[in-house]
């Protein structure tokens, strides 16, 4: 399985790291060299970085400064300027669900390295985040920086408000104060998704805007769509529709509004295809549940649309060249 290259994001998306780094009694231009990020990135925020830099320097700093809530407490020193210029469409949203709905309609042009989903659960929506496909094994520590950076935005709004449950699929951390304290006590580790849930009341909410800001034109968010981020969209469409089935290329089209024909062949302008995507996908949750979770290899199989156990072990084999218990036991020993 090769890797798809080419996904950046702005150096910005670390900001505070220095701050925090600091308070814990680190070494923060040590912990980014060990990360391969740039001498003085956060000096240009909008300069790019990789991607998978953002989640191998919060793994880093977790483990070397012994701090497993990193990437939480980091959340607290982030609001959505980390976006840059993106940020002020999103900030000037009128409601909490229309903040959302920007959120995840200009997410691509912030990185393509992640994944926003949102899915509506009657009046109240869900809110997924994960790492896109080949980016870094551990979907931990980014994801629980999303989380918490979306749950500090909305308590600037609604001080005492906490979801009505925050999922991770990773396993539960030994000690999980700084989850409750910072995200609320409904949470649920070993999940089948990462999800955080939004009651309507919230998404109702007013905000006070920055004033008047011009969101990127549909007609160019289109035309982006189909050219750059067609790849992308259908990741998206598969990841959140793989825990009930994995869906054929026809009815992945219907969802997205295009022929068949159409996604195949925009498919193949990108450098992909569709098959390649849900094999991407489909490696990439494995080795995150394997990593993360203490999901069995069965249960694995199942979450993922594996007509059977020895299927997936087939497969693991193929993208990593390790049996799945060899990941695992790797995991345990590093």
């Amino acid at each position: 399985m090769k890797a798809r290259g080419g996904r950046w994001v702005r150096g910005g998306a670390l900001a505070g790291t220095q701050q925090l780094v600091a308070e814990l009694g680190g070494d923060f231009d040590a912990l980014a060299a060990e990360a391969g990020l740039p001498p003085g990135f956060l000096g240009a925020p909008d300069a790019p970085i990789e991607a998978a830099a953002v989640p191998r320097f919060l793994d880093i700093a977790s483990k070397k400064l012994r701090c497993p809530s990193f990437a939480l407490r980091l959340g607290q020193y982030q609001d959505f300027g980390l976006f840059g210029s993106l940020g002020l469409p999103i900030r000037n949203a009128r409601t909490v669900g229309d903040l959302l709905r920007t959120l995840a309609a200009l997410f691509p042009f912030h990185t393509l390295g992640a994944i926003v989903g949102l899915v509506e659960e009657g009046n109240d929506l869900l809110v997924t985040y994960e790492l896109s496909a080949d980016i870094y094994p551990s979907h931990r520590h980014v994801v629980e920086l999303g989380f918490s950076i979306l749950t500090a935005e909305i308590r600037r709004h609604s001080p005492n408000w906490q979801s009505s449950y925050v999922a991770f699929r990773h396993a539960p951390p030994p000690d999980s104060g700084w989850h409750r304290r910072l995200l609320g006590s409904r949470l649920l580790f070993d999940a089948d998704r990462n999800a955080m849930l939004l009651d309507a009341e919230l998404l109702a909410l007013p905000r006070p805007t920055d004033g008047d800001a011009l969101p990127i034109p549909p007609r160019e968010r289109g035309h982006a769509e189909r050219t750059g981020f067609i790849g992308l969209h259908t990741e998206r469409v598969i990841r959140a529709s793989l825990l009930s089935r994995l869906l054929t290329v026809h009815e992945t089209a219907d969802l997205l509004g295009t022929s068949t024909r159409s996604l195949q062949r925009q498919l193949a302008a990108a450098g992909t295809s569709f098959d390649d995507i849900v094999d991407a996908v489909r490696a990439d949750l494995a080795l995150a549940y394997l990593m993360d979770s203490r999901l069995s290899v069965a249960q694995i199989a199942e979450a993922l649309q594996f007509s059977e156990t020895s299927a997936l072990s087939r497969a693991v084999r193929r993208w990593y060249h390790r049996s799945p218990r060899a990941l695992r036991r790797d995991r345990l020993h590093t």
